[in-house]
């Protein structure tokens, strides 16, 4: 049924490529005897991976929709149909965020307006399902771990589904206004509407149908629990999603009403975005400090007290800085909230670990990413969260100043200095560039030169490019464009931007890829941090034998405490039936045997290797007593 339903969407494209938008199509016209070429805004690498990636991040959700809509269709609603996209939701993810990410860089460093977001209708279509897809990443550990949100999880598929439609509707019929978008297409609009609607009619109404077998077997116990967080997290992203989607379509909404079409700028977007990202970014640090089903006030004062403490610290250390309280100052007072958290969370979690196993913190804490890999590889996202913010916080306090300047004349924008030398105009035969040479020093110090330019391509004269001149450090980057120039006076006129913290974004996203890969990358990778060593074993020389070990398929004993060992599966038979037999304990969110670590898992997978050995043992005397032929 998945594949009919993946078929259906994969038919509906080929339709409109083949048959409405054929692109072997030819016309009765003279072959022009050269091209224009790719546009010189687009030469760059970041866009010739951008596209390709968003692309492979909207497909990747068809497939978790087709699972789900094949669930509903056959009844099938137990948890394996969730089990089995999370995986390929967690690619599309890594895709979409890529994808954004690698257009963000493409317009900071080619477009030269000093930012990298500015909330261009096409931009806020690829933003759409990531929100979307990522409420689902957080709400499926709900089901996994409760049994509940089953309606809400099937939900929330099928918009992310349709919101990847809804982005392609929204670039290629021409509804909003956009440098990214293509012209205006009616017929096209028209078939994507009525696809559009046959999937939410389609979709819901098998939800509907369906709504008995999606009951809930818990319901919340208490709003202070884990599980409320998640949920709060997934109402405040679904908002944001559909906040978005409104405000990107109301210049096309006050035009069908009035006849007027009204502008919706970045500042808006900006001004009521912080403060939803910043609750979000709250939820991040509050989701693991609280228990699951209901935290007592003692646990909560216990699990608090360090990430407010941290928080409360980055925050006042803000002020004292001179930064600003809104809303940077109050950003970092969050990141240093959240990162305490994470911090917290993994040193707990690994000294446990090392009291229980014998292993030293090092081996614990690559221990923790083993027992359970979706936990902790989901901290390093946050962790690579924090950052993104940080790196967003320093927009809060960056300078810019727009100058003309004569040969020799110097500008200063705290802390550096910035001197005009001289202005060129050369030729390599493919375009011509006219480029600034520029010296930079910070507080009296010298640090080099610096070109910006901009470049006429031979056919594109009248669509000069800016190129940017970036120097890049950890605190901030000196971003210089040539907004102006006459080379027979040598003069220019140029845009000076500081922007502090702006590559902590890019390392942020670095990061978050990191514990996506964690997350998905087989259990037989940390095999060598779960076995128990002996005290004071040389950490380096063990990581490098085991890894070996594990290159060749070894699997380690997983030892959770003193008194508790799991022993390893000795045929393929027990390796199936623990692989398949769900564990009883009731508290684990029915992992399997083979997965879970309490002490009833155990149990069950003792009583597993028995029952194998002594049906092997009855087959084999029930052999030897057979006559021989």
């Amino acid at each position: 049924r998945r594949v009919l339903f993946r078929s259906v969407v994969e038919m509906f494209f080929l339709f409109l490529m083949v048959v409405h938008n054929n692109p072997f199509e030819t016309f009765l016209s003279a072959a022009p005897a050269a091209g224009q070429g790719l546009d010189p805004l687009l030469q760059n690498y970041y866009m010739a991976i951008h596209p390709p990636m968003l692309y492979l991040g909207f497909v990747g959700m068809t497939i978790p929709f087709a699972f789900g809509i094949a669930a509903l269709a056959t009844g099938q609603l137990d948890d394996s149909w969730f089990r089995a996209v999370r995986g390929w939701t967690m690619m599309a993810w890594l895709f979409l965020t890529v994808g954004l990410t690698l257009g963000a860089l493409w317009a900071y460093e080619e477009l030269g307006w000093g930012g990298y977001w500015g909330w261009d209708p096409v931009e806020n279509a690829g933003l759409l399902p990531w929100f979307t897809g990522t409420a689902f990443l957080h709400s499926v550990m709900v089901q996994e771990r409760r049994g509940m949100l089953k309606v809400w999880n099937i939900s929330l598929i099928i918009i992310t589904f349709f919101l990847t439609i809804f982005a392609t509707f929204m670039t290629r019929s021409g509804v909003v206004q956009s440098v990214h978008a293509f012209g205006e297409d009616r017929a096209l609009a028209w078939m994507f509407t009525a696809f559009m609607v046959l999937t939410l009619v389609v979709s819901f109404g098998l939800v509907i149908y369906r709504l008995p077998l999606l009951r809930s077997r818990n319901e919340f116990d208490s709003w202070i629990s884990r599980e409320a967080s998640f949920l709060v997290n997934n109402w405040i992203l679904l908002f944001s999603a559909f906040f978005i989607v409104f405000a990107t379509l109301f210049p096309t909404l006050s035009e069908a009403l009035r006849g007027e079409r009204l502008t919706v700028a970045a500042p808006f977007f900006n001004k009521w975005m912080t403060p939803i990202g910043f609750a979000l970014l709250f939820l991040t640090g509050v989701g693991p400090l609280l228990a699951w089903r209901k935290s007592t006030i003692a646990n909560v004062r216990q699990q608090f007290t360090w990430p407010t403490a941290t928080g409360l610290a980055a925050g006042i250390g803000s002020a004292l800085l001179g930064i600003a309280f809104w809303p940077a100052g109050v950003c970092f007072g969050l990141c240093g909230f959240v990162a305490a958290t994470i911090v917290q969370e993994f040193v707990r979690a690994a000294s446990v670990r090392s009291r229980a196993t014998g292993a030293d913190m090092f081996t614990s804490l690559v221990g923790l990413f083993a027992r359970s890999r979706r936990r902790y590889g989901g901290y390093v996202i946050h962790l690579g969260i924090v950052l993104v913010f940080i790196g967003f916080a320093g927009a809060g306090f960056s300078r810019e100043l727009e100058v003309k300047l004569n040969a020799g004349q110097q500008v200063g924008v705290r802390p550096y200095t910035v001197r005009f030398d001289k202005l060129s105009v050369t030729d390599d035969g493919q375009k011509q560039m006219v480029t600034a040479t520029m010296t930079v020093s910070r507080n009296g110090k010298e640090l080099g030169e610096m070109y910006p330019a901009r470049w006429f391509f031979r056919g594109h004269e009248g669509n000069p490019t800016t190129e940017v001149a970036l120097r890049r450090t950890a605190s901030d980057d000196v971003y210089l464009v040539l907004a102006g120039y006459a080379p027979g006076e040598q003069s220019a006129t140029l845009a000076i931007h500081v922007n502090p913290l702006v590559n902590w974004i890019w390392m942020g996203v670095g990061i978050m890829l990191i514990g996506t890969f964690i997350a998905l990358i087989p259990e037989r990778t940390f095999a060598f941090a779960t076995s128990k060593v002996p005290a004071g074993a040389v950490t380096g020389s063990l990581v490098l034998l085991l890894l070996v070990s594990g290159a060749a398929g070894l699997r380690a004993q997983h030892i959770e405490s003193p008194n508790t060992v799991i022993v390893v599966p000795q045929s393929p038979l027990e390796k199936d039936l623990r692989s398949a037999i769900i564990c009883m304990c009731g508290t684990c969110g029915r992992k399997r045997v083979g997965e879970c670590t309490c002490p009833k898992a155990d149990e069950m997978r003792a009583e597993i290797a028995d029952r194998k050995s002594t049906r092997l043992n009855s087959s084999h005397v029930s052999e030897s007593r057979m006559p021989s032929s």
